[in-house]
């Protein structure tokens, strides 16, 4: 009887240690897949922040672009006008001073 009770000892001491065991290594799987997973997002997120960067600056710099183009429309336009203005203005003071002349003389 205490040989079948020792046998039973034994065997449970020994699924006691296999069940610590598995547990340990079940613990250590999930670390590493929690890492491997943290590793992979931080990676992603990396590459995803890059990219957000790299479409900002090419943003940015169309913008750029777009403002210089507009500026150098925008000098054009106001030099074209200002050029019509003296000229109409260099005209109309011809036209009041020879009415002028003409109601004097």
């Amino acid at each position: 009887m205490n040989e079948i009770i020792n046998q039973i000892i034994e065997i449970d001491s020994l699924a006691f240690e296999n069940k610590n065991k598995n547990e340990d290594f079940l613990l250590k799987k999930k670390q590493e897949y929690e890492s491997a997973l943290s590793s992979y997002k931080n990676n992603k997120l990396e590459e995803a922040r890059k990219k957000a960067q790299i479409l900002a600056d090419e943003a940015d710099k169309y913008v750029a672009e777009t403002e210089k183009s507009e500026k150098e429309q925008i000098i054009k336009i106001s030099g074209e006008i200002d050029k019509n203005y003296k000229k109409a203005e260099k005209s109309l003071v011809e036209e009041i001073f020879n009415k002028l002349f003409v109601l004097e003389g």
